[in-house]
């Protein structure tokens, strides 16, 4: 009895060891699939050459592993990584870097496999089960993953963009989109077509290339995605978006305001954080301009001019016409945007000084007095840094390029994201913010994950 448990707890000793190093390699292999198609995901951006960035980042994720305890590396294959429009593939499956290229814009989740590497990567030798059988020379293993994209952080309201032009000099000042940075805006009452307001409720629920249903009459699910600055899609670039025509901001401005303190469910502190400085940029607190302004934001162009401002047509300015300026960013140089090829700085691009404001601003010639240091909003107790963590009152604004297809539920191509500075509270019918400059798509794709 003796020699045949002793035999019998060899085979399980055996058994325990062999299945404990396929185990091992398993896991090792998993945590390469997984760091990949994170890595892979991450790089995704709606254009062929985000297919290019995913592949390289997923071999570069994949060489800072080890298998086989720490005594082999990883040598990645570009036929470990495949592309899909959803969790499953899609309706065509998984694809190679290739064929992805083809349609970018409706790509949006990576596949890793690394049985598709070097067959001796998953290949683990059993040392005492072959001695039962020699069928049981070798296990066979590998780790499989599925990464995307779920949310964009950017608001479900879009606008026209004012130019379809990325950048344009304004006697030395930089123009972009036709917006020009550190004046307000009512982003309500834009249109750079015609005189009746152009605003969008993108459906922030809708891939890309996709419909969905309409957003208009569901403003409990709106609500939160406006509360959080955030859109539960995977891209807004490189493919056409859903839009309905006109932003429903009664139903929808009390969630903008809780940026300055205001709660109403579903808004929560915890997910829809307060700004750090709540200072309302009203007509009663631009004390840093001479000439109290006559309005909230540029005044709008009169009949038969487009819904432009004079911000955009500055011969037809006066004194107040612009209404408060340099609350939370300076006009920048052209020529600082043109020396970093359109990549601004962490510093940022090189700012105007006050003392040009009757340059910028003419005829009339808008003038600062006692001017702080740092911007009005810094100044009152905003972060030392434009970090879009901190300034929560900065909305990220898609900017579409106009016109858009008329209809209800259309297609829309959004050019770029603009941040927008909540000068005031939002009214049932207002929106004032003043433009900050361009977001980068890196600060607009939201976090991935794995599926």
């Amino acid at each position: 009895m003796a020699a045949f448990v002793i035999l019998v707890m060899i085979a399980m000793f055996g058994f325990a060891l062999d299945l404990s190093r396929a185990y091992n390699r398993k896991m090792e292999l998993q945590s390469v699939a997984d760091a990949a198609a994170l890595a892979a995901a991450s790089a995704l951006d709606g254009t062929a050459d985000g297919i290019d960035k995913a592949a390289l980042a997923a071999a570069t994720a994949a060489a800072t592993f080890s298998y086989a305890y720490n005594k082999s590396s990883v040598d990645w294959s570009p036929a470990a990584i495949s592309f899909g429009r959803a969790p499953d593939g899609g309706s065509l499956g998984w694809v190679d870097g290739a064929s992805a290229k083809g349609s970018p814009g409706k790509v949006f989740f990576v596949r890793t496999d690394t049985s598709k590497l070097d067959p001796s990567v998953g290949r683990v030798t059993n040392l005492l089960i072959p001695i039962l059988s020699s069928a049981f020379a070798e296990t066979k293993v590998s780790g499989t993953a599925v990464a995307g994209r779920h949310s964009m952080n950017a608001m479900p309201l879009a606008v026209c963009a004012n130019s379809n032009t990325p950048a344009t000099s304004l006697a030395g000042e930089l123009v972009e989109y036709g917006f020009r940075r550190g004046v307000s805006y009512d982003l309500m009452k834009l249109n750079p077509g015609g005189r009746t307001p152009e605003n969008f409720l993108v459906n922030p629920i809708a891939p890309a290339g996709t419909v969905g249903v309409s957003m208009l009459g569901r403003m409990d699910i709106v609500a939160a995605y406006v509360c959080t600055g955030q859109m539960a899609i995977p891209a807004l670039q490189g493919g056409d978006i859903t839009v309905e025509r006109g932003f429903p901001i009664g139903s929808l401005y009390e969630y903008l305001n809780s940026r300055f303190g205001t709660y109403i469910a579903p808004c929560q502190s915890s997910s829809a954080p307060t700004d750090p400085n709540t200072t309302q940029f009203d007509l009663g607190n631009v004390a840093w301009m001479k000439d109290k302004p006559d309005g909230l934001s540029a005044t709008s162009l009169p009949d038969p001019e487009p819904l432009l401002t004079v911000a955009e047509k500055p011969a037809g300015a006066t004194n107040t016409a612009y209404g408060p300026l340099w609350s939370y960013a300076k006009a920048v140089k052209y020529t600082s945007y043109s020396t970093n090829k359109g990549v601004e700085p962490v510093a940022g691009y090189t700012p105007f000084a006050t003392s040009d404001w009757a340059t910028l601003y003419t005829p009339g010639s808008p003038a600062a007095q006692n001017y702080p240091a740092t911007t009005p909003y810094q100044n009152t107790g905003g972060a030392s840094a434009y970090k879009t963590l901190y300034n929560t009152r900065v909305l990220r604004i898609p900017l579409l390029q106009c016109p858009v297809t008329s209809g209800s539920q259309v297609p829309a191509t959004v050019l770029g994201i603009g941040k927008f500075f909540m000068t005031v509270p939002a009214t049932s019918s207002r929106l004032h913010a003043e433009f900050a400059g361009m977001e980068s798509w890196d600060a607009v794709r939201g976090s991935v994950r794995l599926y």
